[in-house]
This record gives structure tokens, sequence and C-alpha cells, in this order.
């Protein structure tokens, strides 16, 4: 019996100590060896069940990518934090929605804008701004999700992160979360704590990944576009937005999304800011002027309050706010300067001046 037993603990050494000396290797080698990237958004989004939305971040997620942890509460937000439900007493809610550049794609938690507007408004005031971004939303998901999940956390004020390309479908999550259809449910033990650990391992990662690549033939070469995908490989990024404002069904869409919102927060009472992030680039002859100006004048139609910080990112070369030249994502200091600019309106509306 006890030889047995120290058989069984020299086996089990010998295999943990193995593990361990692969884990380390994969981690040392893990660029060269992962091959086919399975998404970040497929790690972190899942389908939803409700048509409009599409797809929803999964509760309880989280990845390490872009040297950035990305972690999804269990509400379902980009946030370390369980915010309470009802809301306290004294508190002043602030829900912020959006794609990635509110989601904070490549950069920490705390860089993103959201909690940068709550570090530049705290101190004064019981302020929590919620981040409701998720990569990809357009504004039509966003005005969806503002009428389902946001209402439980009883906003003060609401405040939409308009990207100039939410005009059109662009969503690559849309795509991703077809494409590699049941990866989340892939090679999985199904106890969610167990599952939460060895998501953190990236030998168990690379086991998985090159596991679904191989059972489901997912083909990564030759990736879906929705058509208004195709239209920017057609007409350039550039030539893609300019024209996407002056078609009916782009701008119907975008019209019928700020009405959703209007009707929403007229029915609580709550304000709305509606923010425009520049495209971070061309700063030295910015070509999306008339397309700032088309934005701005159907929010305010709908009475939303509209900040356009164009100007004080002007003060800067794109380098300076972005990612890379690759990644066109806010960097720490894009955020502290679009939540600089949204500030003042918050201090406003929330009769703090």
């Amino acid at each position: 019996m006890k030889k047995w037993l120290f058989r069984l603990m020299v086996v089990s050494g010998v295999t943990l100590l193995t593990l361990g000396f692969l884990e380390i290797a994969v981690r040392l080698a893990w660029k060269k060896l992962q091959g086919p990237i399975i998404p970040l958004s497929l790690k972190t989004h899942r389908p939803s069940a409700d048509p409009l939305l599409g797809y929803e971040l999964i509760p309880g997620s989280s990845s390490f990518e872009d040297q950035v942890w990305y972690r999804i509460s269990l509400q379902g937000i980009r946030d370390q934090r369980d915010f309470d439900i009802p809301k306290p007493a004294g508190v002043y809610r602030i829900a912020a929605l959006g794609d990635s550049f509110t989601f904070g794609m490549a950069v920490e938690e705390e860089d993103s804008w959201p909690r940068r507007l709550e570090a530049e408004l705290a101190g004064r005031h019981a302020v929590e701004v919620i981040n409701f971004g998720v990569m990809g939303y357009d504004t039509t998901q966003e005005s969806r999700l503002l009428e389902t999940k946001v209402p439980a956390f009883q906003p003060d004020l609401i405040i939409i992160c308009y990207c100039l390309n939410d005009v059109g479908v662009l969503s690559r999550e849309r795509r991703v979360l077809s494409q590699y259809r049941g990866y989340n449910g892939f090679f999985t033990t199904g106890l969610p704590w167990l599952d939460r650990f060895l998501g953190k391992s990236r030998l168990y990662l690379l086991s998985k990944n090159r596991l679904f690549l191989l059972k489901t033939r997912a083909d990564v070469q030759k990736p879906r576009y929705s058509r208004d995908g195709q239209k920017v490989l057609r007409l350039g990024y550039q030539g893609f937005l300019i024209s996407a404002y002056q078609e009916a069904e782009n701008r119907n869409r975008l019209q019928a999304a700020f009405d959703r919102i209007k009707d929403f927060a007229q029915g609580l009472r709550v304000p709305v800011i509606l923010a425009i992030y520049p495209e971070l680039e061309h700063f030295d002859a910015y070509p999306y002027r008339d397309v700032h100006g088309d934005v701005k004048g159907l929010a305010e139609a709908r009475g939303f309050r509209v900040v356009d910080p164009l100007e004080k990112f002007l003060q800067f070369s794109p380098r300076d706010v972005r990612i890379s030249d690759s990644n066109v994502h806010p960097n720490r200091r894009g955020n502290e300067v679009f939540a600089a600019a949204v500030a003042g309106s918050v201090s406003t509306l929330a009769g703090w001046q």
C-alpha cells in the first residue's frame, strides 16, 4: 500500500513538474507557437438570445492579450467592481455606452475613457461611471443595450460614445462569432471555477486553440465581411466613411437608433450626452469635419447634448493619442483628452457648476 502511494506521489510530482516546464516554455515562445490566433472578441463575447444585440460580453470571462488584462465582471461589464443594485443613496451614476473605444481595446481597464472620466470627477462628488462598452457595437446595438441592461443600474446620466463608423455594420465580432461558432464550450470541464483557472494557462489555451481549429477546420485565411466591410475593401476606409452618411439605409438606421435612445431617456427623465470620438488619423488635413457636423445635427435635433473634442485632439499628432501606427484605438492619453472634454458637460448637467 505504501509503495503504491509512493509511486502515485512520484508520478503526480513528475507530471506537475513537466506541465510546469511546458507552461513556462509555451509562455516564452507564445508568439511563435500560437499559430492562427483565436480573437480576443471570441474569448470575452458570446452570441446573445436578443437578435438586436447579436452578441454580448461573457460574465466572468477574462483574457490576457495586447499585454493587457480584459476581465469581465459577473454583471457582464468590463470592470472588476460589482455595482450595487439598487443604486446607493447619494451616488451620481453615469452609464457609458460605446464600442471598442469605450470597452478599452489595448488599454488597461483604468485607462479606458469611462474610468478616466470617473477619475476626473472624483474627489468632488460620489460618482460611478459604468462601462457598458462592447467591442464592435453600433448605435442600434447600444440603443438596445440601453433598453435592456442599463435600467437596473438606475443611471442619472447616459453618455453615448459615438465613433464615426457606427453608421455602418462593420462589426468584426459578428463575423468572428459566426466563423468560430462553438469555441467557448469546446474543451471545457463544465466547472466554472476550473475553466477560469485553466483559461489562465497558455499551455491549455494553445492546446484548445489548435484542437478547435483542427476539429472545425475554421477558415481563418478567408474572412467573411459584411456588406459595409466589402465597401471598405472597395472604396477604402475614408471613401466608405464619407459616403456612408449619404446612403438612405445607413442614415435611417442611425436615426432610428437615436430615436430609441431619446425615447428611453425621456421615459427615465435622464439627460443624454453624445460624445464624438474623432478618427485618430489625418490630423494635418482632417477629412471628416462634415461628418462630425452631420452627426451633431442629428443628435441635437433629438435633444442630446453634443460634445465634440476634435479641436482638442488636433493639438496632438495621431501617434500621441493612439495605440500604435497599426492600431487606431486610443491610448491612455487619448482617453484622458476625451474624458476631460466630456467632464465639463457632465458637471453642467449634474448642476455642479
